[in-house]
């Protein structure tokens, strides 16, 4: 099991990919009224797991980890290291992550939204840093993709796990 980074760390990833949906979906429903619910896995992937919307419309839900490969690795080798995030670097990565789950063939449609689930507990992204970051960017244009979020790790001031909207074009 991976240590870097390690919050949202579950033995089997698809029941790790539905608590990180899950912990989106209660951000969500309590801070803006959206009521998602109904998450499960979905097979064959992609996506990687569904919910209904307050429609009862389909969600195709693609979840993919913010993370740094190489402080994972190193840490796993036994150094104790932590990222520093430099200007503009999660935005870079934040691009990538969406522009790859764009591409993906989603099965089991048609769908009322897709939407990607980016999660992170990168030490050195907290709530602040993220929002000052992320304040004046947008991403796309997509082919597919409705909508991105952003889960942070669980955040003691809002007892939950911040989900930040992410503006997609």
């Amino acid at each position: 099991m991976k240590e870097y980074a390690s919050f949202f760390e579950w033995h089997d990833k698809p029941r790790k990919e539905l608590g990180v949906l899950e912990d989106m979906l209660n951000s969500l429903n309590r801070t803006s009224g959206a009521n998602y619910h109904s998450p499960q896995i979905h097979r064959p992937d992609p996506p990687d797991c569904i919910c209904l919307n307050a429609l009862g419309g389909h969600v195709a839900v693609e979840i993919s980890e913010l993370v740094c490969q190489e402080a994972a690795r190193l840490t796993a080798q036994g150094e104790h290291v932590m990222r520093m995030w430099l200007p503009g670097e999660l935005r870079k990565q934040i691009v990538q992550l969406l522009g790859e789950k764009d591409e993906k063939t989603f099965h089991g449609g048609p769908y009322a939204e897709i939407v990607v689930c980016l999660f992170t507990d990168e030490p050195m992204l907290g709530i602040g840093h993220v929002i000052s970051e992320l304040a004046a960017s947008s991403f796309g244009p997509f082919r597919q993709l409705s909508s991105a979020f952003l889960v942070l790790s669980h955040d003691p001031n809002a007892k939950s796990c911040p989900a930040l909207r992410l503006n997609v074009l």
